[in-house]
């Protein structure tokens, strides 16, 4: 596997400065379109402040004042004047570094696993994400993207793996979305989440804020389960999800003895004898193994005969983190990451 892990970097070295370069030029008219917008709100927010003190003088007082019929024209006019050039050039720049991730990945892909299907259209798993109980506010109108996903049949079964973006209303974005609504305190709100954010941020320049980024697994195994064991990350985020989430009022959280796991991992389920047999000393103990191997988050179910797993990753594991991508081991970490999931079966040893 070394070896085919040092040709595919070979084969892909020049493929992934050119995506450096592009990112980074995409990058540089992301900042400036956001700069622009970052000065314009500050300016509105001054012109609104001074309005509370009449014995400052305000520099915007003729042009924005209400007896002026284009008052309310001229600021929309201004800031659309002054974002269209970057915003064009930033919206080419990002699709031709786009352009080339997606064919950089598919390559690195196809080299390192072969014999296994991997296409970059496919459909979002909506099914299988809401089946699996994992994230607790999914309704069917949540945003959702499929940035790649991967299929393989063999012996142990046939494995699933897709790397998603989910945009849930979860406790954080209500919280966010209740500050949009609040008149002045929006234009805070708009400027710490798409502003200043993208400003000071050298990730990725898709903008996109994921509750979840990462790989989603799902495949059968043959023990027959009536009820539905979550097994989630164990910190105050998860257990507050959970408890507001409206779709999982049947679950009851339950109490095992094995230290090492509960201090990872909490788990929730509708059966708490069934979840006591499902996670036996000897899967507790692969549970946690697993996640140290994958070195992130992980989050698993259990339902029926099926088993789901998500590991979160911020980049996701079909597109490139920030930073320069002239060290193998941006192959290294795929191909391991993805070898792992494909060995799911095998690593939990679910029968």
């Amino acid at each position: 596997m070394e070896q085919l892990i040092q040709n595919t970097f070979e084969a892909v070295r020049d493929g992934l400065s050119t995506i450096h370069q592009k990112r980074k030029r995409a990058q540089f008219f992301q900042k400036i379109m956001w700069l622009i917008a970052a000065l314009f709100f500050i300016l509105m927010l001054v012109n609104m402040a001074l309005n509370y003190f009449p014995n400052v003088h305000n520099p915007f007082a003729d042009l924005l004042t209400s007896s002026n019929p284009y008052a309310s024209i001229y600021p929309i006019v201004g800031l659309v004047v002054l974002l269209y050039p970057s915003s064009y050039l930033f919206a080419r720049a990002f699709s031709k570094f786009k352009t080339k991730e997606i064919e950089i990945i598919k390559k690195m892909v196809n080299s390192l696993f072969p014999k296994v299907e991997f296409t970059q259209g496919a459909a979002v798993p909506q099914t299988e994400i809401e089946k699996s109980k994992l994230f607790a506010w999914i309704q069917p109108n949540t945003p959702m993207y499929n940035y790649g996903q991967m299929r393989n049949s063999s012996e142990n079964g046939v494995v699933n793996i897709a790397d998603i973006g989910i945009i849930e209303n979860n406790v954080s974005k209500r919280f966010m979305d209740t500050l949009m609504r609040v008149p002045f305190l929006n234009l805070f709100a708009i400027l710490y989440q798409y502003v200043f954010k993208n400003l000071l941020s050298n990730k990725s320049a898709d903008n996109v804020y994921y509750t979840y980024r990462g790989m989603f697994c799902w495949l059968r195994f043959k023990k027959s389960l009536q009820g539905h064991t979550v097994i989630l990350t164990n910190n105050q985020s998860s257990k507050l999800n959970r408890f507001f989430g409206q779709s999982f009022k049947e679950e009851e959280k339950i109490e095992l003895e094995d230290p090492r796991f509960t201090d990872e991992f909490i788990v929730y389920s509708t059966d708490q004898i069934e979840a006591r047999y499902v996670l036996s000393a000897a899967l507790m103990e692969r549970i946690v193994e697993l996640k140290n191997k994958f070195n992130q988050p992980i989050l698993l179910s259990f339902r029926n005969r099926e088993m789901y797993l998500a590991v979160k990753n911020e980049n996701g594991i079909f597109s490139f983190p920030a930073g320069k991508l002239d060290d193998v081991k941006i192959i290294e970490e795929l191909a391991h990451d993805i070898q792992t999931a494909l060995d799911i079966s095998t690593e939990l040893n679910l029968k």
